[in-house]
């Protein structure tokens, strides 16, 4: 199982992880804003996208990063969105399909 061994912030306010197979993923925070998996954002039932890209700043910051057990990390934006939880292995598909 993909594991991060660090989570990190770059200068730029990007979001990095050191994963445990010694890749390394780096994402900005507009890129992991528009992927969020939450039922806001994605229909449940369909997988339809929900979300209006164009109502998402360019320049979103992320506020808070948390553990969410050992599968994934709960990412806080400053557009008031906190309700996303990326497992780590959607993370992991998102860098192979930069």
């Amino acid at each position: 199982m993909i594991q991060p061994k660090k989570v990190f912030r770059t200068p730029e306010g990007d979001l990095g992880f050191d994963w445990n197979d010694g890749t390394r993923s780096v994402f900005s925070s507009y890129r992991l804003r528009l992927a969020c998996p939450c039922a806001l954002c994605v229909d449940e039932h369909t997988g339809e996208k929900l979300l209006d890209e164009s109502s998402v700043s360019k320049d979103i910051k992320i506020l808070q990063v948390q553990s969410v057990g050992r599968y994934a990390v709960g990412i806080s934006f400053d557009d008031g969105h906190r309700s996303g939880i990326y497992p780590y292995d959607k993370l992991v598909e998102l860098t192979k399909n930069a």
